[in-house]
């Protein structure tokens, strides 16, 4: 028999059944929608929760030395740093835990003493700025910027006059910008100034650390490794500190794997159940075939070829419902709450190599679930076969 002969006989089969032609492309077809915006959603999840830690925290945190809480000669170890090539921001800060109060409203926040000239270029604050200005602390001692949800939290704006309260130590300080980093530091980040920090915090002329941002943020390792060979402080850089949340996505993709493969695989047992009711149906007629001189070999290619003619069009649909629920996702995002998920957002990435390899496991999925009914057809008596109603 010519293969010619077996692809016209795959292809009326298929004609013959377009109900069942019509569930096993739309099976295929869902799961590769759903294969793609998974990896879609997994790869816009992980881009954004790496975008995030790495814009909004310091490539490298150098901390007191053993022993100590604090740093007291900051000033000379900020200029040891600034000596390192590729160092674009070096920023002192005081950290601390105080309390807010707002007219009847309080919240416990983190206290950031800074010196906005130096922390800006760090952390890009005055980007992130949705109202006022991050350099305005610099113009007053008595001023603040603060985090976003921490502003709706206790309903103030810029301009208000809010208490900060630490211990037995408390001052009154102006709003003077709100930042949105879209994590959950936007609930308790409060920015003063160094010496404010200084003296609400009872510290003296120290800082908890100095962060450093590199131009090259994949050379922050080397840098923290040279910090701590030349000198006593302890440094760590964005990798050491993010450690956790990194072995954590690694895990998480692995886990994901197991889902995509569990979706092709039901899949794959719906377009072999299929298959094997066709086969069912058709027994007569493989019998007649066989009876007419075909082949064992040209009766599993005809099943075979049955399932991988559906593949194309399952492969396609899937693709166009894919890219169409990427595109609701990203015209009407998904709001997260930052303080669980860490990013505000779901967002969805599309590459074609998604779509790709997508297409590629649809068609192994198709022929894979094609061979055991092809083999199970090809192994039919023709007597039998032919003598059955």
């Amino acid at each position: 028999m010519s293969e010619m002969f077996e692809h016209i006989i795959a292809s009326h089969h298929i004609m013959r059944n377009p109900r069942m032609a019509f569930f096993t492309v739309l099976s295929v077809a869902l799961a590769v929608a759903i294969i793609v915006v998974m990896m879609g959603l997994m790869g816009g999840f992980r881009e954004e929760i790496m975008r995030t830690t790495i814009e909004n925290n310091p490539h490298v945190v150098i901390e007191p030395k053993e022993g100590e809480n604090e740093i007291h000669l900051y000033r000379t170890l900020s200029a040891i740093v600034w000596t390192y090539p590729g160092v674009e921001a070096v920023s002192p800060r005081l950290k601390g835990k105080a309390v807010v109060e707002y007219r009847d409203r309080a919240r416990g926040v983190e206290v950031l003493g800074v010196i906005p000239t130096d922390e800006d270029p760090l952390m890009r604050v005055e980007r992130d700025l949705i109202e006022g200005s991050f350099m305005d602390l610099e113009l007053s001692r008595y001023s603040t910027v603060i985090g976003s949800k921490l502003a709706e939290e206790i309903r103030a704006s810029t301009g208000d006059r809010i208490e900060l309260i630490r211990q037995n130590r408390s001052i009154n300080l102006e709003i003077a910008g709100i930042v949105e980093t879209g994590t959950a530091t936007d609930k308790t980040l409060v920015y003063i100034p160094l010496k404010t920090a200084q003296d609400i915090l009872g510290e003296g002329d120290v800082v908890s650390e100095v962060s450093v941002r590199l131009y090259d943020l994949y050379d922050a390792s080397y840098l923290a490794e040279e910090i701590n060979r030349k000198t006593s402080y302890t440094a760590r850089s964005w990798v050491d500190i993010n450690r956790d949340m990194l072995n954590l996505l690694e895990t998480q993709s692995r886990f994901v794997v197991i889902f995509y493969i569990l979706i092709f695989a039901i899949a794959g047992f719906g377009i072999a159940n299929t298959m094997i009711m066709i086969i069912t149906r058709r027994t007569k007629e493989i019998g007649i075939l066989m009876a007419m001189g075909a082949t064992r070999l040209s009766i599993m290619k005809i099943f075979i070829l049955e399932s991988l003619i559906l593949a194309p069009p399952s492969a396609l649909i899937g693709c166009i419902l894919a890219y169409i629920a990427a595109r609701l996702i990203m015209m009407y995002p998904v709001e997260l709450p930052s303080e669980i998920y860490m990013v505000s957002r779901m967002t969805v990435v599309m590459k074609p190599e998604f779509f790709f390899w997508a297409v590629i496991y649809s068609m192994i999925v198709n022929l894979v679930a094609g061979l055991y009914p092809a083999y199970r057809a090809s192994r039919l008596d023709p007597v039998e076969a032919i003598a059955v109603e």
